[in-house]
């Protein structure tokens, strides 16, 4: 039951708060799993094929797949740990400080953080581009909903602001002398 001093959020301010809190979900899993394999890259890349390898046991065409595209991970998991595990991180990070910044609606953060999603966007789309795969495209345009609701929040937010300061203004008279 919302509280009579708080007025009722609207329905887009209700899923822009669920779209930044699965962006932050997306950083924190990426963190997680650049901490597990910078520290543990062998054992990640043998859950990696055990995973795929369940999954090539099921006769459907999605799990061959799903199959596929894991063992394809464990292959440059064993390959290439480290600049893997480091792009994690950064993703993580840069996703968790920007989420941070969103939910907290500090205005001065809103163009850093539209920069950050645009650079981790056209990471996304070179990465789905070079590696063609359903889910890196339904990923990037996840990334381009994310950007659009950003940017009409951050619009939101300072037309909010303008009209704020305006009515905070004190209505000036004419100075009847003429002076400025």
């Amino acid at each position: 039951m919302p509280s009579a001093s708080r007025p009722r959020r609207s329905a887009f301010e209700r899923a822009y708060t669920i779209v930044v809190l699965v962006k932050g979900f997306d950083g924190a899993v990426e963190l997680i799993a650049g901490l597990v394999l910078l520290l543990a890259p062998d054992s990640t890349a043998e859950v990696l094929f055990s995973i795929a390898d369940e999954l090539a046991e099921g006769p459907s065409m999605l799990r061959q797949t799903l199959a596929q595209s894991v063992e394809s991970a464990g292959g440059g998991v064993a390959t290439a740990a480290t600049p893997f595990a480091v792009f994690l991180l950064v993703h993580g990070v840069v996703k968790l400080v920007t989420v941070t910044a969103l939910l907290r609606r500090a205005i001065a953060w809103y163009p850093w953080a539209m920069g950050a999603l645009a650079v981790l966007l056209v990471a996304q789309l070179v990465d789905v581009v070079r590696s063609p795969a359903a889910g890196g495209w339904v990923l990037a345009a996840f990334d381009v909903a994310v950007l659009v609701l950003v940017a009409w929040e951050y619009r939101r937010l300072r037309r909010e602001l303008r009209d704020e300061r305006a009515a905070a203004e004190p209505a000036r008279a004419p100075d009847p002398t003429g002076a400025r």
